[in-house]
């Protein structure tokens, strides 16, 4: 929303400003008022399309650099519209990159997700029954012997 000064709002509707101070003072007037701090202190500001549904405007400002929006969601005065086509090529530009990067990712994760599939299909490893040590024969018959502690306290 655009809020007006009381000058600006006088110079725009051509009247007093006390005529718009009162107006701001009446209790219909209040959703439409914000107290703003100045230089000299607080100071009334009113919502201009408020203002101009109350007191019409003293005439249209016929100024190049503005265009006059009558919508409530828009303010009073827009600016003119500037060229953003290089900032859009730029940011079309990293949104292709973007793309791109997340084509890869996929491709990676699918690849990686059927190699995953591909290890679960092959059989789990499996042991030799009994270890081997190189050229020890003493060592694997007492490796083979010997129990376990749990064996030797219950048997």
């Amino acid at each position: 929303m655009n809020y007006l000064s009381l000058k600006e709002a006088s110079e725009a509707t051509g009247l007093n400003e006390a005529t718009i101070r009162r107006l701001c003072k009446k209790p219909a007037s209040k959703p439409f008022i914000q107290m703003k701090k100045g230089k000299q202190g607080d100071m009334y500001t009113i919502q201009a399309n408020y203002l101009f549904d109350v007191y019409p405007p003293l005439k249209p400002t016929q100024n190049p650099a503005y265009t006059r929006v009558d919508n409530d969601l828009t303010s009073l005065h827009k600016e003119p519209v500037q060229d953003y086509t290089a900032l859009l090529a730029a940011k079309d530009e990293i949104i292709e990159l973007l793309k791109s990067e997340t084509a890869y990712l996929r491709a990676e994760n699918s690849s990686l997700r059927e190699e995953n599939r591909e290890l679960k299909l092959l059989p789990p490893p499996s042991f030799p029954a009994t270890p081997v040590t190189p050229d020890n024969g003493p060592n694997q018959s007492e490796q083979q012997n010997k129990k376990s502690f749990w064996k030797r306290l219950f048997s």
